[in-house]
């Protein structure tokens, strides 16, 4: 409970979305809940005018965020990565329903050893996922190795609230959210950073001229980083 209150952080690891249960369970609770903000990143990631067509997104899950920046961009080639083969599963049946499966490859890899030459993609995008990595600084090393010249990165995740948690708890029942799916969110924030955290680590990594900003409609923080 202390730790609660003092607003420590929980951390939540990637392992858990491995089993086939919860990858079903997440995709169903991403496509009641996370769609307004998988659109609002995916025009935000459109707006960014980049040299190449192709684009990482880390911790794709069940797939839905690169649905939507390959909706948002006709013109972009997408690559999607997740360590859970049962997140992929469903994330190539997502894309196969929306007539995407051939602009969009789902490729399981984890974040701190990412499977491309350097300089391959033009924009590295994440939603939700730097909570999960056990090592961001090796994972911010990984995104700037594979960044081309000129690219972007764009990351937005949860911020940990840890003192408006039962408000959020309300706005979750709001939304129509059961226990688990409340359970899930509450875990996800207690597992994030704060601002001033993910500053820190960013300090130390290889983005650390990015810039970090709130993303205030949805509680999120957004890191936003062009290399040079």
């Amino acid at each position: 409970m202390m730790r609660l209150i003092k607003g420590t952080r929980i951390p939540m690891s990637e392992e858990s979305f491995i089993n086939t249960g919860l990858a079903q369970f997440y995709d169903e609770h991403a496509r009641r809940f996370m769609m307004p903000v998988y659109r609002r990143f995916a025009a935000k990631a459109a707006d960014i005018s980049t040299a190449g067509n192709r684009l990482l997104d880390i911790g794709t899950g069940s797939g839905r965020l690169a649905i939507e920046l390959a909706k948002a961009r006709p013109d972009w080639q997408i690559t999607g990565i997740d360590i859970s083969e049962e997140m992929l599963k469903i994330a190539r049946q997502n894309a196969a329903k929306g007539n995407l499966a051939d602009r969009i490859d789902f490729r399981q890899a984890s974040a701190e050893a990412l499977p491309f030459a350097d300089g391959h993609f033009a924009m590295v995008a994440s939603n939700a996922s730097l909570h999960l990595w056990t090592d961001p600084v090796k994972v911010f090393k990984e995104i700037d190795r594979v960044t081309s010249p000129g690219g972007y990165c764009l990351l937005w995740d949860n911020m940990r609230l840890c003192l408006l948690t039962p408000l959020l708890n309300i706005i979750g029942r709001i939304m129509g959210m059961n226990s688990s799916q409340c359970r899930l969110w509450m875990q996800a924030v207690r597992s994030s950073y704060t601002i001033t955290e993910v500053k820190a680590i960013l300090k130390e990594s290889a983005l650390k001229d990015a810039r970090v900003v709130i993303e205030p409609r949805f509680l999120e923080l957004g890191i936003y980083w062009k290399k040079q």
